[in-house]
């Protein structure tokens, strides 16, 4: 294993500031994606929307995020991913901007889709700058703590039921725009003090690959043949985020018809921390492989318990828990997915990750399509991902570390 070279020293920003020029997009980005799921009624009835003008509305949000992650990870892994970072919250202030002042159903989609391109480059690019500037002894600390960015979604919440009725839905969105014009010219100061590391050549791969340095190829036969290497590690990865993804998005949809307490909010949303530093321990104590076994039994246990359970208030039990468990996967996924790829980094790890996303979009429907969705059947479906993720979790002990 090679690792690669991180620039001069003297060039570099503190790893706690690199977290923060991280974290802060990622922030922003959660709370908007999520506010829109929240406010899925508000805009159906200020639209006028069909239920296929709705679905049109999250498929829409759930392709701009893969769309994202490739179009900005290309550019990123080609010119840079500091100066990409910065384009990248430029498109996102620019899609909010358009939400909050839609006019009909055309500019909605058209600024959701702006929007969620963002989305999606912020989660490769910003865990890729990360990765390649702190050792591996704490990339899956930071990895897991970049992961916090997921309590956008309780702002999201919180923002939904207490100050909806008093601001309505567009300052909800308009009232993210200016903290991220804020936080832009944060980042910007900080991009501007640090020298980009140099981006090895597209042809150099690790020690580790099967493939060798291609010295006289061509550009683009060296990016075909450093992609093609890639197949592997990205069907490991895109399976890793599909299954694991899906166990969250049913959580998010299944946590609606809970207590909306403002206790009952906040413990579902900042239940997924101690999971994400569970994940990072473990990590260090076992490797990858292990980490999602741990993951996979734990959530086959859970799932068999609830469904077997006579206790009044599994379900519950049941959605509490849920994220705990999943903060363990949701944590690593940003390091291990950097780790394994070489070339073009940032847009496979980004692809993976986002095209899982939208694979587990789906899962709501596919549920109900299998008739799980009654008397608490849906716990067979959490089972089956569990059976999913240890499968995987043999594949991901056998990929070679690149980074």
């Amino acid at each position: 294993m090679r690792v690669s070279d991180m620039g001069d020293p003297a060039s570099q920003s503190s790893p706690a500031r690199i977290y923060w020029t991280a974290f802060i997009g990622l922030l922003f980005d959660y709370y908007d994606l999520y506010l829109f799921v929240y406010l899925e009624k508000e805009l159906a009835a200020q639209f006028a929307l069909t239920h296929s003008a709705s679905n049109a509305l999250q498929f829409v949000g759930l392709a701009g995020v893969g769309a994202g992650a490739i179009i900005f990870g290309w550019l990123a892994d080609r010119w840079g991913r500091g100066r990409v970072m910065l384009a990248v919250f430029g498109v996102y202030a620019l899609g909010i901007a358009g939400l909050s002042l839609a006019w009909d159903y055309s500019s909605l989609l058209g600024f959701r889709l702006l929007a969620s391109l963002a989305l999606g480059a912020e989660w490769g690019i910003s865990h890729t700058y990360l990765a390649e500037r702190v050792d591996r002894a704490t990339r899956y600390r930071f990895a897991a703590m970049l992961q916090f960015a997921i309590l956008g979604g309780l702002l999201a919440a919180l923002a939904r039921n207490y100050l909806l009725p008093a601001w309505g839905w567009r300052w909800l969105f308009a009232a993210s725009i200016a903290p991220v014009v804020m936080l832009s010219l944060a980042r910007w100061r900080v991009l501007a003090k640090e020298a980009e590391p140099p981006r090895r050549k597209v042809a150099e791969m690790s020690d580790d690959s099967a493939v060798p340095p291609l010295r006289t190829a061509s550009p683009g036969q060296a990016g075909i043949r450093g992609i093609r290497a890639s197949v592997r590690p990205f069907a490991v990865c895109l399976g890793l985020a599909s299954l694991t993804l899906a166990s969250g998005t049913i959580n998010v949809f299944y946590a609606k018809d809970l207590p909306q307490t403002v206790a009952y909010t906040a413990f579902f949303w900042s239940n997924v921390i101690p999971g994400l530093l569970l994940g990072a321990w473990t990590v260090r104590r076992l490797g990858v492989g292990w980490a999602l076994a741990v993951y996979a039994a734990a959530l086959l246990v859970l799932s068999a318990w609830a469904w077997c359970s006579d206790w009044p208030a599994r379900t519950l039990a049941f959605a509490l828990l849920l994220p705990l468990l999943n903060g363990l996967p949701f944590g690593l996924m940003g390091a291990f997915f950097n780790e394994v790829f070489g070339p073009y980094r940032t847009m496979l790890s980004g692809a993976a990750y986002n095209l899982g996303r939208i694979l587990a979009g789906f899962s709501p429907a596919l549920i109900t399509a299998l008739g799980l969705h009654q008397n608490g059947r849906y716990f067979i479906f959490t089972a089956a991902l569990g059976a999913g993720v240890a499968f995987l979790s043999i594949a991901a002990r056998r990929l070679p570390v690149r980074l």
